[in-house]
């Protein structure tokens, strides 16, 4: 992965996070459209905040790899 897709990966998952913890509204538009396929309607309800922090510490995580691995 290059240092550029790690980064852009990162602030995916960083604003995927934080619309769990803190937009839940548009969380729950996306998973109507994907219901089927990715979320169920249980996990928005009743895992919100443990999914926002797992997207979070993805997103950090990526973030990291990407900063370090950037040419200087």
């Amino acid at each position: 992965m290059t240092p550029t897709l790690k980064i852009l990966v990162g602030l995916i998952c960083g604003l995927l996070g934080l619309g769990y913890l803190y937009r839940p509204d548009l969380i729950e538009r996306m998973n109507a459209v994907l219901r089927d396929y990715v979320l169920n309607d249980a996990y928005i309800a009743l895992e919100r905040r443990k999914w926002g922090m797992f997207f979070l510490l993805v997103s950090f995580l990526f973030l990291y790899m990407g900063w370090a691995a950037l040419p200087r």
